[in-house]
């Protein structure tokens, strides 16, 4: 494979040097920042049933130069509990540590992180030829038993596959059992957004969520590898996959990420419980369910290759964003209706959908009622009819809908 990512786009240190057992298929990245207890998520990697191929899993420990001494502390904490781990269990999985101390502040964040433990692993599955599998985990998350199996056996079925988003259930009680409503909320928030999307036939509508999500590694590096957001990374990153096609969803396992309330990203699961429980955010208020079907009716219009009768919202939206004159570039050099859409989708991308949406949301259709707007499109799309659901109850329905196959 070449090494033309490793001379020009690639963090230029690397960290791990034993060698990588040969025949691995899976590297698992985990990002470590501030973190007091790992075992749950070594629990729950070291009970998954057995690959077929070696599996190894590269912990970044990281932290910025200007950290507190605490945090420090913990960084070095936090290896020493991974080292005592590993060696007080019997695994088949390879594990390695990569210590990213006092990393610059300006860049240090969750991107870097993960760019630095990716580029680690497309490094080492190059050094053994082999296109094998970069699989995104959180040091706080947990798994399905079959989650490294399933993985593993999708990406050698679908061996054109790019990239995948795998199911994902965040934990709905408290420790002690009480129902916990803000992730209920939060996650019903991000479901509904993505079955909304959905619903007007646009092509790329995905989870895009850190802890959940795999590329191939001859992908990772032909579009330019992870980015260095200190949030949002993962949007970012999987819509430069996404486009490319032959992206996925798994859903015969899951991911189980935290709910706990958090500061380490300014978005994000952790940032919104936090911010809800200081009541700067209402998780009860959604995209009004409106907006979505002027974004459906705007892509029937181009699936037309028109835009005659868009809409003069959105016109003004395409005029604020000078898209009005790149669409009708894409209208003149498309050489029939299926390189049109191909182009326009390519240009209208994750990004300017969700452009769109705030713009509609900020001008036109302020935010209502998220369990009402949920139940308005289960009715749109025949699921619901007389019945107003609980958040819960239209979670469970939403989870089922985003197990569909896409």
């Amino acid at each position: 494979m070449s090494d033309l990512y490793f001379q020009r786009y690639a963090y230029p240190e690397r960290f791990i040097t034993s060698p990588i057992e040969k025949g691995t298929f899976i590297c698992v990245v985990i990002p470590v920042f501030k973190e007091d207890n790992l075992q749950a998520t070594l629990d729950a990697l070291i009970q998954c049933e057995k690959t077929q191929f070696p599996v190894e899993v590269i912990f970044v420990l990281n932290h910025p130069e200007n950290a507190e001494h605490k945090i420090k502390e913990q960084s070095i904490k936090a290896a020493n509990q991974i080292e005592e781990y590993i060696g007080n269990h019997d695994t088949e999985l390879s594990f390695h540590i990569i210590k990213a101390f006092d990393l610059p502040s300006k860049k240090a964040g969750v991107g870097l992180a993960r760019k630095i433990g990716m580029d680690e692993a497309a490094y080492r599955l190059n050094s053994i030829n082999q296109d094998g599998v970069i699989l995104c985990f959180d040091a706080d998350s947990e798994c399905d038993i079959n989650y490294l199996k399933e993985i593993e056996d999708h990406f050698l079925e679908n061996p054109k596959c790019t990239g995948v988003s795998i199911h994902y259930e965040h934990p709905l009680h408290f420790e002690d059992g009480q129902i916990n409503e803000a992730i209920i909320l939060y996650e019903l928030h991000l479901r509904y957004y993505i079955q909304a999307l959905k619903y007007t036939t646009y092509p790329f509508a995905f989870h895009t969520i850190g802890s959940s999500m795999a590329v191939r590694s001859s992908i990772y590096q032909k579009q330019g590898g992870m980015n260095q957001r200190k949030a949002g990374e993962d949007f970012y990153f999987l819509h430069k996959i996404i486009p490319l096609g032959d992206f996925h969803n798994i859903s015969t396992t899951k991911v189980i990420p935290s709910a706990r309330i958090s500061d380490r990203v300014p978005f994000g699961t952790g940032r919104a419980m936090k911010e809800h429980q200081d009541q700067n955010k209402n998780l009860a208020l959604s995209y009004d369910f409106e907006s979505f079907r002027l974004i459906k009716s705007f892509l029937e219009e181009i699936e037309r290759e028109t835009t005659e009768d868009l809409s003069n919202t959105v016109i003004e939206f395409l005029r604020e964003n000078n898209f009005l004159s790149e669409l009708e570039k894409i209208q003149s050099q498309s050489r029939n209706e299926i390189h049109f859409k191909e182009r326009f989708f390519e240009w209208f991308n994750g990004f300017k959908m969700l452009k769109l949406v705030h713009f509609l949301r900020d001008n036109y259709f302020p935010e209502k009622p998220l369990i009402f707007e949920a139940n308005q499109l289960l009715k749109e799309i025949d699921i619901v009819h007389q019945k107003e659901l609980s958040a819960l109850e239209l979670l469970e329905i939403y989870r089922d809908l985003d197990k569909k196959v896409h």
